[in-house]
């Protein structure tokens, strides 16, 4: 429920009536630019042959329904490249787990043939044989 403190801060918050009222006044009004106004002053304001250079209300709607339309496009474009972008992500998550398998086995081929060089030394060292470096 609203309480009076409620009102008093959105009073603060929002223009209100009496607000509105007060402010329209400062704006001048056909007949006060008659009455101070030269025709020189006039020549400043838009008239509505000005006006008439602007698009119409249907015109903006029609150009919002166009642009809805190659929005629209956009949008399915957008969803074909994610859609490839996915499939490309697959595919290097596939080649990145290779890469991965690949390192592992590396890994494990390097530490199979230094044993093999320690086990040489260590014949060599028994049987007195000599090995090229």
């Amino acid at each position: 429920m609203i309480t009076n403190e409620d009102v008093t801060k959105l009073k603060e918050v929002f223009v209100t009536k009496e607000d509105l009222e007060a402010f329209a006044v400062k704006f001048a009004t056909k007949e006060d630019l008659k009455a101070f106004a030269t025709k020189e002053d006039l020549k400043a304001f838009a008239t509505k042959e000005d006006l008439k250079a602007f698009a119409t209300k249907e015109e903006l709607n029609q150009g919002l329904g166009d642009l809805r339309v190659e929005i629209g496009e956009v949008n399915d474009k957008v969803d074909t490249i994610a859609a490839s972008v996915a499939r490309i992500e697959n595919s290097l998550d596939g080649i990145a787990g290779a890469i991965q398998d690949l390192r592992t086995e590396n890994g494990a081929g390097a530490a199979h043939l230094a044993r093999h060089d320690r086990q040489i030394a260590a014949l060599a060292t028994h049987t007195g044989a000599l090995i090229p470096n």
